[in-house]
């Protein structure tokens, strides 16, 4: 048992987990950071505090605990925190799950301390994607907001606290009337059965929040704040910050509408609205983000048989080039191992000064290196017949890539060179009949 560690650690779970320090508590548990002795990692040990009583707030309490039990290991997401395991040991029911050293964007919520919307807007976007996984999964997280979406080290955001989770289909007692008042929508108080909706507006009380500093209703009490909620519309976010591109406004103020007629139906629908804002983002901060790379990259004909979560792992690994016209962007004879995608621009292939063809715009090409794994002289030369942006895979950061990428990337590979050579059959074929009718 580490020194100072609380008296938890003292039986069997002392043994496989070393205490480092506390990172907090909620209304049933406390949280610590632990060294993890089996799988040598540091992890946040979640810990059932003992039961002061059996009343029905302790067993509310006790049911929301059994549902974040219950989805150890279910949710596999990049933008949900992984609950890794959940147990009990020496009397003591606890999740491990993994940690992040980048606090929570409750950090970012004061006019102070905001986020520049470019950020705001890709951290929403990945939040939409997560908890539209999660709705394929059958849940409804009905707690968003910015307190339970952790952050790892270098900024990536991770939906965590699924304890409120409500399970579509599930024919067991729920618990009804979970969540926190700010971000539950009005048809909440009118007694409606929990819907995708909820969590759509929640995550629009959110973003609204992260971009102002302050919530789009301005009553003070619980009464004033639900009637407000029910009878009175919420301030217009351009009133409470001005320099915001109007397709991020529109965005938001439509999530968080108080008629559901009006309201995004669908996390799909949610996210368009807010790509549509990214152009602006873009030149106004001089970044692309990542939301914006995931928009370009899944329009892009080699990446129709990848899922979304795929999509987003090749944007991490991806590298976005310019080129200007005329550029050669691989030299025939040279050891290049990169397999590049083409997001805008034309090319050309050419083989000792012979132009073999073109590739456009949605194509691949370098894909042989990726075939054969190994490395080997280029046959050919490729280069820009107009301004061109690639995507560009090394072969390093593909062979690290998860095996469902790598699968991923060969299907679409295998793709690519039965129609190109579909293409070729083609125009063997008329080249042949041109011949005999010449004849």
């Amino acid at each position: 048992m580490s020194k100072g560690a609380p008296d938890v650690f003292s039986g069997a779970l002392g043994q496989r987990f070393n205490y480092v320090s506390h990172l907090g508590h909620g209304g049933m548990a406390e949280v610590y950071l632990a060294r993890d002795c089996f799988h040598e990692r540091e992890v946040a040990l979640k810990i059932v505090r003992a039961a002061p009583n059996a009343g029905e707030d302790r067993k509310q309490l006790d049911h929301l605990w059994l549902n974040e039990m219950r989805l150890a290991g279910r949710l596999k997401h990049p933008y949900i925190l992984e609950i890794y395991e959940a147990g009990a040991e020496g009397g003591h029911s606890f999740l491990v799950m993994e940690y992040l050293t980048g606090g929570s964007l409750a950090s970012f919520t004061s006019p102070a301390t905001l986020l520049p919307p470019s950020r705001v807007a890709d951290v929403v976007f990945k939040v939409c994607h997560a908890l539209e996984y999660a709705n394929t999964q059958g849940l409804l997280h009905r707690d968003v907001k910015p307190a339970n979406v952790l952050l790892a080290a270098d900024g990536t955001p991770k939906v965590s606290d699924f304890g409120a989770a409500y399970l579509l289909g599930e024919e067991h007692t729920q618990v009804m009337g979970v969540g926190t008042l700010a971000f539950m929508p009005p048809e909440h108080f009118e007694g409606a059965e929990p819907s995708v909706q909820h969590d759509i507006y929640a995550t629009g009380i959110m973003a609204y929040h992260l971009l102002c500093g302050a919530y789009p209703h301005r009553a003070e009490t619980q009464a004033n704040l639900i009637h407000e909620k029910l009878h009175a519309k919420p301030a217009p976010l351009a009133t409470r910050r001005n320099d915001l591109p109007a397709a991020l406004v529109a965005a938001v103020d439509r999530a968080i509408h108080r008629d559901r007629a009006e309201r995004f139906a669908t996390w799909q629908a949610f996210r368009d609205s807010l790509a549509q804002a990214f152009p602006e983002l873009i030149a106004q901060s001089a970044t692309v983000t990542e939301s914006a790379r995931f928009e370009a990259l899944r329009r892009i004909p080699f990446f129709s048989g990848f899922s979304e979560t795929q999509v987003w792992e090749a944007v991490r690994i991806g590298e976005l080039r310019d080129f200007d016209s005329g550029t050669e962007v691989i030299a025939e004879g040279s050891q290049d191992t990169t397999l590049y995608v083409v997001e805008s621009g034309d090319l050309e292939v050419i083989h000792r000064g012979v132009r073999l063809g073109r590739i456009p715009t949605g194509e691949a090409f370098g894909e042989i290196a990726f075939v054969e794994g190994a490395d080997r002289p280029r046959s050919a030369s490729v280069r820009t017949n107009t301004p061109t942006t690639v995507t560009a895979f090394s072969a390093e950061s593909l062979k690290q890539a998860s095996g469902a990428l790598q699968a991923a990337f060969g299907r679409a590979i295998v793709r690519l060179l039965v129609n190109r050579l579909i293409h070729s059959n083609d125009r063997y074929v008329a080249a042949i009949r041109t011949k005999s009718g010449a004849k």
